[in-house]
């Protein structure tokens, strides 16, 4: 009889099942879950320091970093951020209503909303500089730039993967 561990397991790709176990993978999971969680309550509490709930602040970082000299569509936001532009534009929306952004239509194309930092946006997103330097020097302690470029070439695989296990998983999302 197999070992209780060898019974159930849940890949079957050999890559993933060291001793013909997946033991690693779980754990690897586990760990991405913690890791998921920690920053996601990261987010929460740097974006309630200035009024806004984490995936707000997430929506006026990308835009600080994606709006150029033009500013930036909803779409491209939504895009960077591997979510949908209803979201965006929604969220977008309560962000104008506080000053943060400002959303003006395209000169060329009057159906995109251009979105671009006020400078009230730029004054509180300044003003979190030092925290945010501190949180990610601390949360990402890797020993090289080699490191660095591998975990995010890994992930970067890992969020089309992901969107294609989701869509495995099926049912309502």
């Amino acid at each position: 009889m197999a070992p209780a561990h060898m019974r159930f397991l849940t890949a079957t790709r050999p890559v993933l099942l060291p001793d013909n176990s997946d033991r690693a993978l779980r754990k690897l999971l586990y760990d991405l879950f913690t890791v998921g969680a920690q920053l996601e309550e990261i987010r929460r509490r740097v974006g309630a320091r200035i009024d806004l709930t984490g995936p707000q602040f997430t929506i006026m970082t990308a835009i600080a970093e994606l709006e150029g000299s033009k500013g930036v569509s909803v779409g491209r936001v939504a895009k960077h951020l591997h979510v949908a532009q209803s979201f965006i534009t929604v969220e977008s929306r309560k962000l104008a209503q506080k000053g943060y952004i400002g959303k003006e239509p395209d000169e060329q194309d009057r159906r995109v909303s251009r979105l671009r930092i006020s400078r009230k946006g730029r004054s509180v997103l300044n003003s979190l500089t030092p925290l945010l330097q501190q949180i990610n020097d601390v949360a990402f302690e890797l020993k090289s730039r080699r490191q660095f470029e591998t975990l995010c070439t890994v992930f970067e695989g890992l969020v089309g993967s992901s969107r294609r296990a989701l869509a495995l998983a099926g049912g309502k999302v």
